[in-house]
């Protein structure tokens, strides 16, 4: 079928576009849902989901309900770090006047509680809180401000102490020895990893060192079932048993299997990691999910887990591997008659911008890496902006840096490549992920003949149209193809 040709928007139709779009619609839906039933699990779940992936839509309308949930066990926080700093935008205290933003900070139980909870994930509040940090500690005023102070300390062991300082602050801590925690976190221990594989072990290495991704607590409920997922593929999507046997290969500190194991009540969830590190923190965050086992193991060696699956989940993973469809068939080759399986890769023309960052950091790419060449690469880039990288949520910790720019080893995908692997593998694409719901109505205008979002051309077209949607990474959904 041929892709329609679209005519570029005009600045008028851009901003029409803007105040009446599918994300405003659903934020707003999210946000009356909350004020009729604000102690409802699922509308806060909602409305919390809602500003997680449309940040910039926040505003002093959902101080109140930010307020209601950042603390909430039952609610990620994350999904206000960038959302809860935009909301209070307009009332956040000018840096340029330190002792007034630190009492403005002191006395706001919001964005202490921001600070505690979720990773600083906005640069103008990182800024702020930089700013007010070296104030406390320069002017040895830290006793002064006892909550803003103990936040700080939470905050930089999230972000794995991230945030850069300058000479001066390093010397000053010397005389401040309680306060170092809010500049130099506890770093974890490194492990002696003991892959033969060169690739493998380096990058067990790496999640040992720095833990990835950063995260604090999952959503308690699910609005969607991984049974309707499926079968929002299409009717030859497959029908998963009631209690199916699930597979995340490379979980990580656990996130993904987390939130697969509440999508899932039913099934049995086993995610598997090269780094021991990584599973500590894993099995911390997850504790008391009864259908999830975390086991160390290799992708390459599933096999050995003596097992089939009906889901097999592995995102962000095979990028990283020495031989990416290798891993990928050894996979295959556990999943059950019937199964499917959901891969998430990284992809090359939405990384271009990651490219561009490592050519302006220059030597720093060729040295060690450490936490203080990590903060001076930040502050590098904070000085000179790389839309895509600076505005990462990967961009505000020391792991996510180090995932984003610093990796042993990527092996960057694009659609054709993607499209071979499937045709050798054996498999059937059932879908490909759209980001937003405006990327949807884009994609929809551009390929209506693909409903079901299959056509590999039309997908390949609306990426050179809009090369930064699959910033985080091309999401598919296959089964075998016979």
């Amino acid at each position: 079928m041929p892709i329609a040709a679209l005519p570029l928007p005009s600045g008028h139709a851009m901003l029409a576009a803007m105040i009446d779009s599918p994300s405003v619609r659903r934020l707003a839906a999210a946000t009356a849902a909350w004020q009729a039933a604000p102690d409802d699990v699922r509308a806060r779940t909602r409305l919390a989901l809602s500003l997680w992936r449309r940040p910039d839509l926040a505003n002093v309308s959902h101080l109140a309900a930010i307020a209601s949930m950042i603390r909430d066990p039952a609610i990620d926080p994350a999904q206000f770090e960038r959302a809860g700093w935009a909301a209070l935008r307009p009332d956040l205290p000018d840096p340029a006047d330190p002792e007034r933003a630190a009492y403005w900070l002191e006395h706001s139980d919001l964005a202490i509680a921001l600070v505690e909870e979720a990773q600083v994930s906005d640069a103008a509040a990182e800024r702020l809180l930089s700013i007010v940090r070296r104030w406390l500690l320069i002017e040895r005023r830290i006793l002064a401000f006892p909550r803003l102070a103990a936040a700080l300390v939470r905050q930089a062991a999230i972000n794995g102490g991230a945030w850069p300082f300058d000479k001066a602050e390093r010397a000053a801590l010397a005389m401040a020895p309680d306060f170092l925690p809010a500049y130099l976190p506890e770093p974890f221990a490194p492990t002696g990893e003991n892959f033969t594989a060169p690739v493998t072990r380096a990058v067990a290495e790496q999640y040992g060192r720095w833990p990835y991704p950063v995260w604090q607590r999952a959503n308690a409920v699910a609005l969607r079932t991984l049974g309707e997922t499926l079968r929002s593929c299409g009717p030859d999507a497959p029908v998963l048993p009631d209690r199916p046997n699930i597979l995340v290969a490379g979980c990580g500190t656990g996130r993904e299997a987390m939130t697969l194991a509440r999508l899932a009540p039913g099934a049995m969830v086993t995610a598997i990691e090269l780094s021991d590190t990584s599973l500590v923190v894993a099995r911390t965050r997850c504790a008391g999910q009864a259908n999830l086992r975390l086991l160390r193991h290799d992708l390459h060696a599933v096999a050995e887990l003596g097992q089939r699956f009906d889901y097999i989940v592995c995102s962000g993973v095979l990028h990283h591997l020495p031989d990416p469809e290798a891993g990928w068939a050894a996979l295959i080759g556990m999943l059950a008659p019937g199964g499917a399986m959901q891969v998430a890769l990284y992809s090359r023309i939405a990384r271009l911008p990651v490219t561009a960052a490592r050519m302006r950091l220059g030597e720093l790419m060729r040295e060690p890496v450490s936490d203080d060449l990590i903060r001076e690469a930040r502050r590098r880039l904070n000085a000179a902006p790389v839309p895509g990288v600076t505005d990462s949520r990967d961009f505000f910790s020391t792991a996510g840096v180090h995932d984003l720019l610093f990796h042993v080893h990527e092996d960057c995908f694009d659609v054709p490549q993607i499209a071979r692997a499937i045709d050798t593998l054996g498999l059937k694409l059932l879908r490909f992920g759209l980001p937003t719901p405006e990327d949807a109505a884009r994609y929809r205008d551009l390929a209506p003949h693909d409903a079901l979002h299959r056509d590999v051309a039309a997908w390949q077209a609306y990426e050179i149209r809009n090369p930064s949607t699959f910033a985080g990474m091309y999401k598919l959904t296959l089964a075998r193809a016979s």
